[in-house]
């Protein structure tokens, strides 16, 4: 499986300045674990396997250098296709007793092979991530890291010119102009197209008293028209005459005709693809042989045992892995386990309630596209037929019971997202 092709859906590496860098990690890895019922200790190292498309691998470890080396890895290798997830990894590197280090999380898909042309897999920023990176002293080069769009005052603009310039930075700049918006109103909207690049890049506001001086510094070549985004990637270059072209223009007449939502997707999109093809530093391939190499080992005799474990108030404790069952296809085959009718049912793995439940409500879907087509007819011909009555009668049961069905799987369902 190791072998299979594979594609990045979401990828983040930021830098953290001070500690607790892993501590902060696994503790957050453990209250997400938590709500989605992964019962594995995030803190010690080990290898569970859930179920047979379901194995989490907790790596900890010590280099000579003196760094904490963190990683946690879930795969599901049953994944089919590049809608549903393979491998979410987490690693975390700190410098010493809560010294600077780096974090690295990073979701892949499984590529199918076939004759469509291949299209950049997105995987929305996951949870763990959002909630993890206002309790990191985090950045990403010179730019500070945060989950929320941030103003950029006249006294911020000298800040905001050093990060544009900055070549070490992975993410690009937002940099989006108020305007005659309402300035809540407008901090709430680009929250909302922000949401995908979180962890990703970093976006700026300019209200409208600062708006005219930033594009004066800028010079007319890289500023901002009016009630735009422009997105400036690392290493601006005022001086240089072809260099704009490399910063895209959201405009107002884009904006205005689009949501919120689809304006995040279109930025998480082109972010996500660039990703694929920025080389990661150096340090990164590093820590990724030893981890890889020590994954490898990680269930011969008394590898765990010998790793070092991180302790966290909120840690999970330890607790009995249910004993495993052969796997097919998503479903476990065998042995059965027994209904109130003493007759065998089938147990779906995760990712078997996740196909059958995204089944499920595709058929919702499709019935109440009927039931609605249905009543469109009713409204507009004025047939009060017994037959058509009968038929959407019939229509709304079936209806209410998907709706029940679902009802009962919906806990299962929210587990099965990876953010």
């Amino acid at each position: 499986m190791e072998g299979r092709p594979v594609s990045v859906g979401f990828r983040s590496f930021l830098h953290t300045f001070s500690g607790p860098v892993v501590e902060t990690v696994v503790d957050h890895v453990g209250r997400w674990s938590a709500a989605k019922e992964i019962d594995v200790d995030p803190g010690r190292p080990g290898r569970a396997e859930l179920d047979p498309d379901d194995v989490v691998t907790v790596l900890v470890a010590d280099d000579d250098t003196g760094r904490r080396l963190y990683r946690w890895r879930r795969l599901h290798p049953l994944a089919r296709g590049p809608e549903e997830i393979w491998r979410t990894t987490i690693t975390a590197v700190e410098d010493g007793r809560h010294g600077p280090g780096w974090l690295w999380v990073e979701i892949e898909v499984a590529d199918e092979p076939g004759d469509r042309a291949p299209r950049v897999p997105f995987m929305s920023v996951p949870a763990v991530l959002r909630g993890l990176l206002p309790e990191l002293d985090c950045a990403d080069g010179l730019v500070p890291v945060s989950t929320e769009p941030r103003w950029a005052g006249l006294a911020d603009l000298p800040d905001l010119m050093d990060y544009l310039a900055d070549e070490s930075r992975f993410g690009p700049v937002y940099v989006a102009r108020q305007g005659a918006r309402d300035a809540a109103e407008f901090q709430t909207w680009a929250t909302n197209v922000a949401w995908e690049v979180v962890g990703l890049g970093h976006m700026f506001l300019l209200p409208a008293a600062a708006e005219d001086e930033f594009n004066e510094m800028v010079g007319p070549n890289h500023a901002i028209p009016d009630s735009a985004i422009r997105t400036y990637l690392p290493g601006v270059r005022l001086d240089d005459p072809f260099d704009p072209r490399r910063h895209q223009i959201l405009g107002s007449v884009r904006i205005d005709r689009t949501g919120p939502r689809r304006l995040s997707y279109i930025l998480g999109l082109s972010q996500r693809d660039r990703t694929l093809s920025a080389p990661l530093p150096h340090d990164i391939g590093l820590v990724d042989s030893v981890l890889t190499t020590l994954e490898g080992r990680i269930e011969d005799d008394g590898v765990a045992a010998r790793l070092p474990v991180v302790t966290v108030p909120s840690a999970t404790a330890d607790e009995d892995v249910t004993a495993r069952r052969p796997v097919v296809d998503g479903t476990v085959r065998e042995p059965a386990t027994t209904g109130p009718d003493g007759r065998p049912v089938q147990v779906l793995t995760r990712r078997g309630q996740h196909r059958r439940l995204v089944e499920l409500l595709s058929e919702n879907d499709r019935l109440r596209t009927e039931n609605d087509e249905l009543r469109d007819a009713l409204n507009g011909q004025g047939h009060t037929g017994a037959a058509v009555v009968a038929a959407l009668d019939a229509l709304e049961q079936q209806v209410r019971s998907l709706r029940q069905r679902l009802g009962i799987d919906a806990a299962d369902w929210r587990r099965l997202s990876a953010s």
